[in-house]
């Protein structure tokens, strides 16, 4: 947590960043209905965003801090941290998760991503056990997403990560230095560079 806190204080004093420690709402646009915030039970917060660019896209870093409930009530706080890239177009929704991720938050037991957008069953190949898993709304978009370099990237970055309208969502576990997390946004626009160019017939479409 020292070097966190050695973080934000760093970037909070940086003119090319704008920091909010408690952000409101219109600070946080972009879907909720997915992981990792359908990760928790719905007590989360989000703290530390941090606005800005990065690798080319409007970026916002932060902290996502879940309290301890149920049997856990009154154990220790767990955390993620998320980067998002606002891209300049919607794809439809759609979610990778390396091994080590899906594993530890069981996430085959909650919504990748809202249930209103589509079809929420694994695509082929996510089962079981697979390196990444993933899920598309529009099946036939993920397939045509997800190519084998995807796939290699994903790993390489060491995040989950979910289209949602025109955001990219990054998140990993434990919180973060934004130095960190600047990286992993970095990682994230190579995936962005990756997609093969037959997905753009798919935006706009969600």
């Amino acid at each position: 947590m020292f070097e966190v806190r050695k973080s934000i204080k760093r970037f909070r004093e940086d003119p090319a960043w704008e920091y909010h420690r408690y952000p409101d709402d219109a600070w946080i646009p972009f879907d909720r209905h997915g992981y990792p915030f359908t990760l928790e039970s719905g007590r989360s917060h989000v703290l530390d965003l941090l606005c800005g660019t990065a690798a080319g896209y409007p970026v916002a870093l932060m902290h996502m801090v879940v309290p301890p409930s149920g049997a856990n009530r009154g154990g220790t706080l767990y955390d993620f941290s998320l980067a998002v890239l606002e891209l300049p177009f919607a794809l439809p929704d759609t979610v990778l998760t390396p091994r080590r991720l899906a594993g530890m938050w069981r996430i085959h037991l909650r919504d990748p991503y809202s249930r209103g957008a589509g079809s929420v069953d694994p695509l082929p190949g996510s089962g079981p056990n697979p390196e990444v898993r993933r899920a598309s709304a529009v099946p036939e978009f993920g397939t045509a997403l997800i190519t084998d370099e995807l796939l290699r990237l994903t790993l390489e970055a060491d995040c989950g990560w979910r289209l949602a309208g025109r955001h990219l969502i990054g998140w990993t576990d434990k919180r973060r230095t934004y130095e960190y997390l600047i990286t992993m946004a970095e990682r994230l626009a190579g995936i962005v560079a990756a997609f093969p160019p037959g997905v753009r017939e798919w935006r706009g479409r969600r």
